[in-house]
C-alpha cells in the first residue's frame, strides 16, 4: 500500500449496488468526524427539484442508470474545492467509472490530498438480495425491481470495476469483505484503517 493511513484525510466508498457503502461510509464518518459526501444521496437531493434539472435528474436516476461522468465528475470536484485545507472528507459513490478515478486521482494530488480506497466486496446474489429487500421499506426508485438492478449491476461490471481496476494499480484499495454483519464489516475497515484518521 503506497499510502499509509497515518496521513490519509481522504477516503473513498467503492462497490457493488447493494453492498452497504452508504451505511458503512456514514459510519465511518461518526467515527472520524470527516465530512461525507454522497454522490447517491446529491443525486436524490436534485432529483426532487421541479425544475428542468431536477426533472432530467429523475428520469436517468429512475431507470437505475449511472448519471453522465461529467456531471458526477463537477458535483464531486466542486465538493473537494470547497473544502477547508486539512479537512477530512469521506466519498460515496464517486468515482464510478475509470474516466472518474482518474479524475479523482488528478484533483487529489493536485490539491495534496492522499487518499484510500474502501472497495466492499459483494457477490451479486447477495446484493440483489438486500436492494429488494431494503426497497420494501425505503423509497429507492432506482432499485425496486430486478429488471432496474440488473441495469445497475451492468453498469458496474462494465464502468465501475475498470475504475477499481485503476485504483488497484495505484496502491490505493482497501479490500473489504462486504457480506458479513453490518458490525464485522465496520470492525474490519477500522481494522484495515487502524483508525489513524483520528
Amino acid at each position: 500500500m503506497s499510502t499509509s493511513s497515518r496521513e490519509t484525510r481522504t477516503i473513498l466508498f467503492i462497490g457493488r449496488p447493494g453492498s452497504g457503502k452508504e451505511t458503512q461510509a456514514r459510519r465511518l464518518a461518526e467515527d472520524t468526524g470527516f465530512h461525507l459526501y454522497s454522490t447517491g444521496e446529491r443525486f436524490r437531493e436534485l432529483r426532487e427539484h421541479r425544475d428542468a434539472l431536477g426533472q432530467r435528474v429523475k428520469e436517468v436516476y429512475d431507470t437505475g442508470r449511472l448519471m453522465p461522468t461529467w456531471f458526477a465528475d463537477y458535483l464531486f470536484e466542486d465538493a473537494l474545492l470547497r473544502l477547508p485545507y486539512g479537512t477530512g472528507v469521506i466519498f460515496e459513490g464517486t468515482g464510478r467509472w475509470r474516466a472518474e478515478a482518474e479524475l479523482f486521482d488528478e484533483v487529489a494530488a493536485w490539491l495534496g490530498r492522499p487518499y484510500l480506497v474502501v472497495h466492499l466486496d459483494v457477490r451479486e446474489e447477495e446484493a440483489m438480495r438486500r436492494q429488494l429487500a431494503r426497497a420494501q421499506t425505503k423509497e429507492r426508485p432506482d432499485s425496486n425491481s430486478e429488471d432496474k438492478i440488473r441495469i445497475r449491476f451492468r453498469e458496474f461490471n462494465e464502468h465501475t470495476q475498470k475504475a477499481i481496476d485503476f485504483f488497484e494499480t495505484k496502491g490505493k484499495v482497501l479490500r473489504v469483505n462486504g457480506e458479513q454483519p453490518p458490525d464485522a464489516i465496520t470492525a474490519e475497515i477500522r481494522e484495515k484503517l487502524g483508525l489513524r484518521l483520528l
